[in-house]
């Protein structure tokens, strides 16, 4: 195996991790703002992963016509760190809006879910989408004919998804706890 497929699997190791850290950053924030019940963690699950379905299948087909995918790649890597910047701001006001609306308490569990949807697609919509978009990217810069088997393709995958794992594990056990929300979106 040659080296360009390691070093793009390198890429998507970090990706996997910033991703996961993101998520369990907006996870915790979103629980600060709409509460820790089921339906307010669903709603935030289903944002983000609804945002990497969408991504994965809109950008999947771009990446595939770009010229020069790992370009492209760098671009999504780029905006998503851009917009999850902005999701520290985005976040406040979803709070301003959630709080003056009165929670699930005035709005009742089927308005009030209505809302947390809407309030967490606001903040998760454009940086999730774009994750989605990474994958394909990357696996369209090192797919090669003298791979039938797609093993370039299974490195890129099990090296983003061990990037997951161990930005799930570092975000929970050790940049929450040492920088709190805000500095962790950050540092992500």
């Amino acid at each position: 195996m040659n080296l360009q497929p390691w070093k793009v699997a390198s890429l998507l190791f970090g990706s996997g991790l910033c991703a996961l850290v993101y998520q369990m950053t907006w996870l915790r924030q979103f629980r600060l703002i709409f509460g820790a019940s089921t339906l307010a963690t669903a709603a935030v699950l289903a944002i983000f992963m609804a945002g990497l379905g969408l991504g994965s299948m809109i950008l999947g087909k771009r990446a595939d016509q770009a010229a020069r995918p790992l370009n492209f790649y760098a671009n999504l890597e780029f905006f998503i760190a851009l917009s999850a910047g902005l999701s520290i701001p985005l976040l406040i006001v979803v709070q301003k809006i959630y709080i003056a609306a009165g929670g699930s308490v005035t709005l009742g569990p089927v308005a009030a879910s209505i809302v947390r949807l809407l309030l967490a697609t606001l903040v998760l919509g454009i940086p999730t989408f774009l994750m989605g978009g990474t994958l394909p990217a990357a696996a369209r810069a090192v797919e090669s004919d003298e791979d039938p088997s797609r093993r370039r393709l299974a490195l890129l995958y099990g090296l983003n998804t061990l990037g997951a794992v161990t930005g799930a594990l570092l975000a929970t056990f050790v940049l929450l706890e040492q920088f709190g929300n805000r500095l962790t979106l950050i540092v992500a």
